[in-house]
């Protein structure tokens, strides 16, 4: 099988597939209605354009080009790199959620011991602090805000938190749930739980602490030591030469 027939083979089947993984990406999606008798907070998704299929046959034709510029390596490396983009992005952007949830969980927990100290009920408490929580908890607390407000009980409303943040919050969803159902005591629960979160904290500076020269070896492997070299060995060097050049007969 000559060349000449393998590389329209090559360039037709890096189309199909590149073609084929950013429609799907870029396909349009239809807006989802909010509820019209409740208070939601969920926005209408907003449509997507039709010309995001054209978008992705342009990009799609520019890597084909580009593979076939290059050589069928280059095209199927790039069809590996437009499938999996999206989805290590993905994976990154839920790990950064996690990440800050794990540092402002402790201190929405400090917030609501004072919160419940100064009087409130743990409703009311959530309620406050619906408001001037962090971005990353906000939704979450007006949604059990929300709920509560629909006419749901706090037990069960309360029992969204694990589900939105993960299992950190799950001693706190049982805590309060136990609290509301059958009357327990909230603060002990609350003054344990503030303890955890204070010495996750700690860990969780101590581990940043430990991270620190790892992150700084970069730039200054990068950036310190090439403008050390460049300012002060080659012009050294370069004197050295000099003296030597002048030093022959």
């Amino acid at each position: 099988m000559n060349s000449g027939f393998v590389s329209p083979l090559t360039a037709f089947t890096a189309t199909a597939s590149l073609v084929a993984i950013l429609g799907r990406r870029f396909r349009p999606r239809p807006s989802r209605l909010g509820p019209l008798l409740t208070r939601s907070t969920e926005r209408t998704q907003k449509r997507r354009p039709r010309s995001a299929h054209l978008r992705a046959i342009s990009v799609a034709s520019a890597f084909v080009v580009i593979g076939a510029l290059a050589g069928p390596l280059v095209g199927i490396a790039m069809i590996v790199v437009a499938y999996l983009r999206p989805r290590v992005a993905r994976a990154r952007g839920r790990r950064q959620r996690d990440e800050r949830i794990a540092r402002n969980f402790p201190d929405f927990v400090e917030l609501l011991v004072v919160t419940i100290g100064a009087g409130c009920t743990p409703v009311q408490a959530f309620h406050e602090l619906a408001a001037h929580a962090t971005p990353v908890l906000r939704p979450v607390l007006v949604e059990i805000d929300r709920r509560v407000a629909d006419g749901a009980r706090f037990a069960d409303a309360v029992g969204h938190l694990p589900t939105a943040l993960g299992p950190i919050a799950q001693s706190l969803a049982d805590g309060l749930a136990l609290a509301d159902r059958y009357g327990t005591p909230v603060g002990p629960m609350l003054d344990r739980l503030a303890s955890d979160g204070r010495a996750q904290r700690r860990r969780n500076a101590e581990t940043a602490a430990r991270q620190l020269p790892i992150r700084l070896s970069f730039p200054l492997v990068g950036c310190t030591l090439p403008s050390f070299v460049l300012l002060t060995i080659v012009p050294l060097m370069a004197g050295t030469f000099s003296s030597l050049q002048g030093l022959r007969p």
